[in-house]
């Protein structure tokens, strides 16, 4: 088998896991908030709010688990596309957002499951609050949600804006994935978070269509001629 008849698979099974990934990260988000609309005042309280409803609070951190495992090699397919063509930038996204997706798993899998735990134990909000507090003033923790944080969307919109200035989608894709951003960076309760669902949503769609591999490259990766039949 060619390289030529490798390559297309690898592009279809990155813009699969992006397209995929980004109904997830819709469906994870909104079932979040809608059962969970209340903002907490303190980390702690994350305690009181998984007791009230614990298999909720655990269904959607398998949710975001699967969205960002999902979107580890659906952004890894998008630095690749986008690099061939406009290296520099695909590796600026791509120092940010791997990292930031890297965190980002290891962060909501152990954060979630952690007062999914307490909660099911029975222990509150109160007796948790000096080890949360602990947590929150830690350094590596602080920078490994900043990397999460900040890395996800710088990255997603570098790599964005650079798969538009490559060909690969058009300029609703990275204006459609910024404005999601910034809503979800800026808005809170369940109203304004379902929008932040749909375009995030739209956008992760947007750029699976565009590094998914060309019906052309497809065809001709299945119609290879042997070389044993070649003249």
């Amino acid at each position: 088998m060619s390289d030529k008849t490798i390559r297309p698979y690898g592009r279809r099974f990155a813009a699969v896991a992006m397209a995929a990934g980004g109904v997830l990260y819709a469906v994870a988000n909104a079932f979040y908030w809608v059962m969970f609309p209340d903002e907490v005042s303190e980390t702690a309280a994350n305690v009181d709010v998984a007791a009230a409803g614990l298999g909720a609070w655990r269904a959607e951190t398998i949710l975001f688990a699967l969205t960002h495992l999902l979107l580890l090699p659906a952004t890894a397919g998008l630095i690749v596309a986008v690099g061939r063509r406009k290296r520099l930038v695909a590796t600026i996204g791509g120092a940010f957002v791997v990292p930031a997706l890297y965190f980002s798993a290891i962060h909501l899998w152990h954060y979630n499951a952690f007062f999914g735990a307490l909660a099911g134990g029975g222990v509150n909000a109160e007796a948790v609050r000096p080890i949360v507090d602990a947590l929150d003033k830690d350094p590596l923790v602080i920078a490994s949600f900043a990397i999460w944080i900040l890395g996800w969307m710088i990255g997603l919109l570098v790599l964005s804006f650079g798969a538009w200035r490559a060909g690969l989608v058009s300029l609703w894709v990275p204006l459609v994935l910024t404005g999601g951003q910034m809503l979800d960076f800026v808005s809170s309760g369940a109203a304004p978070k379902l929008g932040v669902s749909a375009l995030m949503a739209a956008g992760l769609i947007g750029l699976a269509l565009g590094i998914r591999p060309p019906r052309a490259a497809s065809a001709s990766g299945s119609a290879e001629v042997p070389l044993a039949s070649r003249p």
